[in-house]
């Protein structure tokens, strides 16, 4: 046993007064904590406790060493609380996103849940967005990454599909190579954060605490169907 195990085993054996209970609470042998208690008298070279068959109880001494023991303990215990605090994620997450409903707002929902002392600051676009210099710290976007200072995740694979309504292909009829795709009007349409002023592509931010409406998000943010990776 170390230093400081020695003294908290001096600790809970004076506050209980029975060697037997303070092992069961450290998990160790009343033997063991006999034993570590008489290192620590030895290095001290002082008498901690008087011992009998019966009871233990402190000598003036032991009651000096207690004392300064106790404030070592709660200073100990402060410092254990405030990195537990400390550990538990906080503050701003600027985050750069294309809004994919039926993917990212369920995940969002769960990430207020679950971290209740970030602020997201949420900006829905699919433009070409430059991480650091506009002070991003996560953005998702398809493709693959250029910029060898950022670090990327594959969060998910999407396969690209062309489809047709039946009633434009019976009146169109079939195309059977892309080249066919040239002689006809496209019917296509797409809301995306791009098609939008560059000047006005702010706006379409959303400052968001802990307590995040998620149906605001959505009256906010354009509408989109775009599958992603990062």
């Amino acid at each position: 046993m170390d230093r400081l195990g020695s003294v908290d085993a001096f600790v809970r054996a004076a506050e209980l007064r029975n060697f037997s209970e303070v092992g069961r609470q450290l998990g160790i042998s009343s033997s063991a904590v006999g034993k570590a208690i008489s290192r620590l008298e030895e290095r001290l070279d002082v008498r901690l406790f008087h011992r009998s068959t019966r009871s233990i109880t402190l000598t003036p001494e032991g009651q000096l060493f207690l004392s300064r023991c106790l404030r070592i303990v709660d200073e100990l215990e402060a410092a254990e609380s405030e990195l537990s605090a400390a550990s538990s994620p906080k503050g701003q997450l600027r985050v750069s996103m294309p809004l994919v409903e039926t993917l990212l707002l369920p995940v969002l929902s769960s990430f207020v849940r679950e971290y209740p002392d970030i602020r997201l600051e949420l900006d829905f676009s699919d433009r070409m967005v430059n991480v650091i210099d506009e002070g991003f710290d996560v953005v998702v976007r398809t493709g693959e990454a250029t910029d060898s200072r950022l670090m990327t995740r594959a969060l998910g694979y999407y396969t690209p599909l062309i489809v047709a309504a039946p009633a434009y292909l019976s009146r169109r009829g079939v195309p059977k190579v892309p080249d066919d795709l040239r002689s006809r009007p496209p019917n296509a349409a797409r809301s995306r954060c791009r098609d939008q002023p560059a000047e006005r592509e702010s706006s379409r931010s959303v400052a968001s605490s802990c307590e995040c409406d998620l149906a605001a998000l959505r009256s906010v943010a354009p509408s989109g169907n775009r599958c992603f990776a990062m």
